[in-house]
């Protein structure tokens, strides 16, 4: 790396930890400010309540610390005319903003990466856990799932432990109820559901010639698997208004619910939310770059800051805001995300090639 791309990536760096820093103090500051009396008397509690808001607004911090930081470390260069000096010695605008680029996109990634880790996805759910019922996990009750040709009743489901009481399998051959197996609890096991103390009641087909012979089978079992694929933090997704999982099992939802001929706009805007809307931060960085003056005589700073802060607010908001109305289910996921991202990327690469 040249000495110039270190300077850069050294300043860059430090903007983005100063700002981060105070942006997630902020927002997590106003928020226990907001709700302390809510909070549980318990420290663990309140320490844990912290933290998971903390990891929350990382969301919302990341793309405006990185593009505000990219402000702060051009003015920085452009009022001591030191971005000028570099092109002066012969680097290209293309050069100098690669530490830029590279860095943001490098953040962005492992922002990326951590919405595969289930404490991480979880952090806003255990937050309201703490806040509203004072424990970090949350019991679902009365779900009723569909599984190929087989329907599941569970009376209570606890994500976090991975377990379930009072479950019910309806298994039918398409028409016909054939068999019910009920188990006072059950256990998620590598893919699938382990069901202990089982009553298992095989229904015969009853016609005319065997009315008289037919008769209801009863066994017990002390465990049974059922249920492939269907994994705890899945089913009790499928049943809140705003699904979060992580990448993974986001893909794992679309391939199961799809095989059932289900609904899966709100997994996919949750997984386009965790993997697309990110790349938002990068690319604005990409396209603002190019707009910099390169030296403060001539060039009104303080409109061009004030345009750029108010623009990417505005941008960063509308573009939020469809994000939200696509998790809804009201608008199309690939129209309220990725399409948005996509003429952001276009217009980016319009502005480089204008302006490099």
């Amino acid at each position: 790396m040249l000495i110039y791309q270190k300077f850069l990536s050294r300043l860059y760096i430090k903007k983005i930890i100063l700002l981060f820093v105070a942006l997630e103090m902020f927002f997590v500051g106003f928020d226990l400010l907001k709700n302390l009396k809510k909070l549980p008397d318990s420290a663990n509690l309140q320490i844990l309540y912290t933290v998971n808001k903390f990891l929350e607004f990382i969301s919302f911090t990341i793309p405006l610390t990185l593009i505000f930081a990219l402000l702060l470390a051009m003015l920085q260069i452009i009022k001591s005319n030191e971005l000028v000096t570099l092109y002066s010695l012969g680097v290209s605008k293309k050069e100098v903003s690669k530490p830029f680029i590279y860095i943001a996109t490098a953040i962005t990634f492992f922002y990326i990466a951590l919405n595969t880790l289930p404490y991480f996805t979880q952090s806003h759910e255990t937050a309201t856990n703490i806040r509203k019922r004072g424990t970090i996990s949350s019991v679902s009750s009365s779900i009723f799932i569909k599984s190929g040709n087989d329907y599941a009743y569970i009376e209570k489901l606890d994500p976090r432990n991975k377990s379930g009481t009072d479950m019910k399998i309806f298994k039918t051959d398409g028409v016909r109820l054939v068999e019910l197996i009920e188990a006072k609890k059950g256990k998620f096991v590598q893919d699938h559901w382990e069901l202990e103390e089982i009553t298992l009641y095989k229904i015969p087909k009853i016609t005319a010639e065997n009315i008289t012979k037919s008769k209801l089978e009863v066994k017990s079992y002390q465990s049974k698997g059922v249920l492939y694929g269907f994994t705890p933090r899945i089913i009790d997704t499928l049943f809140q208004t705003s699904p979060k999982l992580t990448i993974q099992d986001s893909f794992s939802a679309i391939t199961l619910l799809g095989n059932e001929g289900l609904k899966t706009d709100k997994i996919r805007a949750g997984l386009y939310m965790m993997t697309v809307f990110p790349l938002f931060a990068p690319l604005v960085v990409f396209g603002l770059f190019f707009l910099f003056p390169a030296q403060h005589r001539g060039a009104n700073l303080s409109l061009f800051t004030t345009l750029v802060i108010f623009g990417t607010l505005v941008i960063w908001g509308v573009f939020f805001t469809l994000t939200k109305i696509a998790s809804n289910g009201a608008l199309s996921p690939e129209a309220g995300i990725i399409l948005p991202i996509v003429l952001l990327a276009v217009a980016s690469f319009i502005i480089y090639r204008k302006y490099r």
